[in-house]
């Protein structure tokens, strides 16, 4: 009976972790209210974010600091950040659709151009068909793939 008990209360505790998918469309809500995740990308992978890119000021960098702080359920924050100056033009609001999209897949960053979209991180073959079927009804229709299929 003792071993039933704990087998259950595990997994209860397993079934209330929050999914990286979950922590990466709570990340994403924030950036798309605020400007200064604009030159930024990020993943999450078990719990752990990773931000990387370039910020426009160190105040602005402490506030994204955070706003991240308040994500409770994350186990670690990593951050390759730099401070230099982020570009705001036409293709702000395409980068904002695009990671919008992207919130479902944790492990994936996109970087937008004139051009179009570059994807790479690691993803399933069938979420892979998902996202560049998604991004195909954006404003782009290429879209490269350097996609890690797991």
């Amino acid at each position: 009976m003792k071993k039933i008990t704990i087998a259950l209360l595990m997994l209860a505790l397993a079934g209330c972790q929050t999914s990286d998918q979950e922590i990466r469309a709570d990340i994403a809500i924030k950036a798309q209210q605020d400007l200064n995740f604009a030159g930024l990308h990020y993943t999450v992978s078990n719990g752990i974010a990773n931000f990387t890119g370039n910020c426009p000021s160190e105040k602005a960098f402490k506030k994204i600091q955070q706003t991240i702080k308040n994500i409770h359920v994350l186990k670690a924050v990593n951050y390759n950040v730099n401070i230099a100056p982020v570009k705001l033009d036409t293709l702000t609001p395409i980068k904002l659709q695009v990671d919008s999209l992207l919130a479902q897949y944790p492990q994936v960053i996109a970087k937008v151009d004139t051009a179009s979209i570059t994807l790479k991180g690691t993803i399933t073959a069938l979420n892979k068909a998902k996202l560049i079927k998604a991004l195909s009804l954006t404003h782009y229709s290429a879209v490269n793939d350097s996609l890690t299929v797991r």
